[in-house]
């Protein structure tokens, strides 16, 4: 009898487990490198919101049509981590300072939402269960239509609102931390 009820509760347990797994969203589909223009180095201040804590690092963000690199640095310089998204995907570089609390596709996803056009995005996803709706503020990106993250801002300065992970990424330029800069990015 106790054997029975035990092996009921472990079943359940699995089958919670893969309903809950069942509804997140799945790393959503790349765009193809060739469809963002080339980008010189450029290094840029990352800011992380999440409830009441602040962190900022520092991006080198590089791309060609071959790969596009980000370096992770902390505010003093030291490299954290570096990602590479190539024609074999994304992923870490080995000798990163620290364990990331998230994949490199994660974080692949995060800058394709960001700096690819909207041609670019709509094509990737096209006959998948994400979608990019676009109006006058932003884009909004959409796993079967549930809303996942809200893009808003210019070149200069984005603000990724990403709703399942329940924070705010600011990216601004690293070498302007004037009025300018400001004006362009939201308050924090």
């Amino acid at each position: 009898m106790q054997h029975s009820l035990l092996c009921r509760a472990l079943l359940l347990v699995a089958l919670v487990l893969l309903i809950g797994c069942a509804g997140r969203p799945v790393d959503a589909p790349l765009p193809k490198l060739a469809a963002l223009p080339e980008l010189a180095t450029r290094m840029q201040r990352l800011t992380f919101l999440q409830q009441d804590r602040r962190h900022e690092l520092i991006g080198a963000l590089r791309h060609d049509e071959r790969s596009l690199r980000l370096a992770l640095l902390s505010p003093q310089g030291q490299r954290l981590l570096t990602l590479v998204q190539d024609d074999q995907g994304a992923r870490f570089l080995a000798g990163a300072s620290f364990d990331p609390p998230f994949t490199a596709e994660w974080l692949a996803n995060r800058l394709a939402w960001s700096l690819w056009p909207s041609s670019a995005l709509a094509q990737a996803f096209a006959g998948t269960d994400w979608a990019l709706v676009e109006d006058g503020e932003g884009r909004t990106i959409r796993y079967r239509n549930e809303d996942i993250a809200h893009v808003t801002g210019s070149a200069e300065c984005r603000v990724i609102d990403d709703i399942v992970g329940n924070y705010r990424l600011t990216i601004a330029p690293l070498d302007d931390p004037t009025e300018r800069t400001k004006a362009l990015c939201p308050a924090d």
